[in-house]
């Protein structure tokens, strides 16, 4: 007699899906709390898509307080450069902001 025998893995499978919203504010909010610890920027993201490239994008918003000082700036806005080149596509810098357009796929 034969038994059927089913061998299966422990590895853990995971789905590539992406850059999706949790992530990229994740990735945002660790890189602000890194450079500009206990400042009490917020960070927020939002799904879109560029009717140009025709593809899907996150768009992430970091807002601080208007009294940080210049070098602290110049700082975050390396860093976000340098650590979210991942799906980068374009950052733009406000006077207390910083956007970052990022491809979703």
């Amino acid at each position: 007699m034969m038994t059927k025998t089913t061998i299966r893995s422990n590895a853990k499978r995971t789905q590539n899906l992406g850059l999706t919203v949790p992530v990229a504010t994740r990735q945002a909010r660790k890189i602000v709390d890194k450079v500009m610890p206990g400042v009490g920027a917020t960070v927020e993201s939002k799904s879109s898509f560029d009717l140009k490239t025709d593809t899907a994008i996150i768009i992430t918003r970091i807002t601080f307080p208007a009294n940080i000082d210049q070098a602290a700036r110049i700082a975050l806005g390396v860093a976000l450069r340098v650590q979210l080149s991942n799906h980068f596509a374009d950052m733009r810098e406000a006077d207390s902001s910083f956007v970052i357009t990022r491809k979703a796929k």
